[in-house]
This record gives C-alpha cells, sequence and structure tokens, in this order.
C-alpha cells in the first residue's frame, strides 16, 4: 500500500481546536502520522504544547510556503499584531495562506499521500493509514455540485486555471473533511500551472471562493485521469457530521449526541463559529469511554 499521513495547517487561534484532534489521533489512529504545518510566529507555542507528541512532526509555513509568499503571509496580519510593515498588493488572509500550505507541502511531501485535516475535524471511530485506499487506490470523495456555493467553489478553480468557462457542462464538489490526494496530483497541477504560464497565486488570492481541494480534484481526474485514485460518490454528510453553517448552530448538541454514539467516522466542528470547545471536548471523552475495548467496527477499514 502506498504511504500516507495526516496534514494539518493550523495557528494559534486554533489550538484549542487542534489539541481535541491530537486527543482524537491518539485514541483512534495513533499509529497514523501527522504533520502540523504551523504559522512561522506560532511555532515555539506549538513546539513546547505538542511537541512531545508521538508521531507528529511540527513545520513552520516558512518552511513550505515559498519566499515571498512567506514574507507576504507575515505582513498581512493586523499591524499591531505582527509589528511589521505591511508590504503593497494583495494581502494574503489565513484561511488563504493554509489553504496554499496544503497545496506546496503535498508537491513536497515525502509520502505518497495526504489526507488533510484542519484543527476543526475530529476522528470518531478507530481507523489506520489503510482507511483512505481501496486496495492501491487512493479514495477520492466528490458528488456533482448541487448549490451555488458548491458550483462557485468550482468555478473558481476553473478561472484560475484559466479554463474557458463556456465550455464547463459538468460541475462537482471535493470539500470533504478529511480529504485525500496524491503528492502526484500537486506535482501534475504545478505543472500545469507552470506550461500555461499561469500567475496562479494571484488569480487564486483574488477568488472569495478559491478551493484547493477542486484545484486537486481537477488534477487528479481531468490532468491525471484519475490513475491512483478510486473515486467514491457520496455527500460530505456521508462521511462526517457537521456544523459547519450559521445555521447548524442550533443542531450542535444534537450532532454531539450522534457523535458519542460513533454514528460517523469523522465530526467538522467549524471553528470561524466560535462553538463551546469544552463542550466539544466533553463529548469526545465520553465518546472514547464508550470505546474503550471496543472492536473496530467496518467503517474502520472500508
Amino acid at each position: 500500500m502506498p504511504s500516507i499521513c495526516i496534514v494539518t495547517p493550523t495557528y494559534v487561534g486554533d489550538a484549542a481546536q487542534f489539541s481535541l484532534l491530537r486527543r482524537s489521533i491518539n485514541a483512534f489512529a495513533p499509529t497514523f502520522p501527522q504533520i502540523a504545518i504551523v504559522n512561522t510566529e506560532d511555532f515555539p507555542e506549538f513546539r513546547d504544547r505538542f511537541g512531545g507528541e508521538p508521531n507528529l512532526e511540527i513545520i513552520k509555513s516558512a518552511e513550505v510556503l515559498p519566499r515571498a509568499i512567506e514574507y507576504r503571509r507575515r505582513r498581512s496580519g493586523p499591524k499591531w499584531l505582527t509589528a511589521m510593515r505591511r508590504v503593497p498588493g494583495r494581502l494574503i488572509k489565513g484561511w488563504h495562506a493554509q489553504q496554499l500550505m496544503k497545496l506546496f507541502l503535498l508537491s513536497e511531501c515525502s509520502y505518497d499521500a495526504v489526507a488533510f485535516f484542519d484543527s476543526d475535524v475530529l476522528i470518531c471511530r478507530p481507523i489506520g493509514p489503510d482507511y483512505f485506499y481501496i486496495g492501491d487506490a487512493l479514495k477520492l470523495y466528490r458528488r456533482r455540485a448541487r448549490d451555488a456555493e458548491c458550483m462557485d467553489f468550482d468555478i473558481a478553480a476553473h478561472e484560475i486555471l484559466g479554463n474557458p468557462l463556456e465550455q464547463i457542462t459538468e460541475l462537482y464538489d471535493y470539500i470533504y473533511s478529511p480529504a485525500s490526494f496524491r503528492k502526484s496530483t500537486a506535482v501534475r497541477l504545478f505543472a500545469e500551472f507552470h506550461r500555461r504560464r499561469r500567475s496562479w497565486v494571484r488569480r487564486f488570492l483574488m477568488q472569495k471562493r478559491a478551493s484547493e481541494y477542486h484545484l486537486l480534484g481537477y488534477a487528479a481526474t481531468v490532468l491525471e485521469g484519475g490513475a491512483g485514485y478510486q473515486i467514491v460518490e457520496c455527500n460530505p454528510d456521508d462521511v462526517h457530521h457537521s456544523v459547519r453553517y450559521e445555521k447548524d448552530r442550533a443542531e450542535l448538541a444534537t450532532v454531539l449526541q450522534q457523535i458519542r454514539a460513533q454514528h460517523k467516522d469523522f465530526a467538522l466542528l467549524q471553528s470561524r463559529l466560535n462553538l463551546d470547545v469544552g463542550q466539544i471536548a466533553q463529548a469526545f471523552e465520553e465518546l472514547k469511554a464508550a470505546s474503550a475495548g471496543a472492536a473496530p467496527g467496518p467503517a474502520a477499514t472500508r
């Protein structure tokens, strides 16, 4: 089976959520290696807090992002926070920076593939590295785009690539938590940008709904022709519990109860909603206690 690791871009503001993710990995995926990419300025705090964790490698964003992008990222925050002079041009917001970190790390990763877990994702059942494979083929989750937001994410990917929109007749959704991609896919994507002579980072930052997953999804299915992948057509909610939008906030108690019952393999609890981390942590501890000594179910290996 090809090698795979978990990759998580994060920063000090998500340290509490990242701690919960680590607890879920230690409980349900203890043999799964993880690489955490942290903002350079946050590296000392993450090293001191998580440096002793097993199977965890913590690296600085400066080790992943090209120098010019890291330079702009560091100067895109509030001046009182960075104490640095801003530079002219488009700022790099935190979520844009994390998307770029994923793309650049994947292209240089020492593993054959990566499973991307954001800080606000939890593992809810036992899994191993083989979870993301069917034989030697990596699972690629997707579905047809079903609403305007999903369509806009895919349209943005085509605009970044420079594809003529009048020729695009099918739009897809690749945003799943987690999402898995092969290293070769990022390498092929970057080669395509170079071939087309696209100033793709500038175009990426201009998009309101840029998505690294949609760029990689296009590269995997079109540029690589699906080689090395097993496409899994399903809904995101088939893979994970979700409190993703403001409208979902009222369902938090219900979702936490479902997490306790281990109905699904993962949970996405959107950090930008500022949910009660203590409440989530309590639900996870109850889940872990209920799971102690239980054998992995079918979902752990499918």
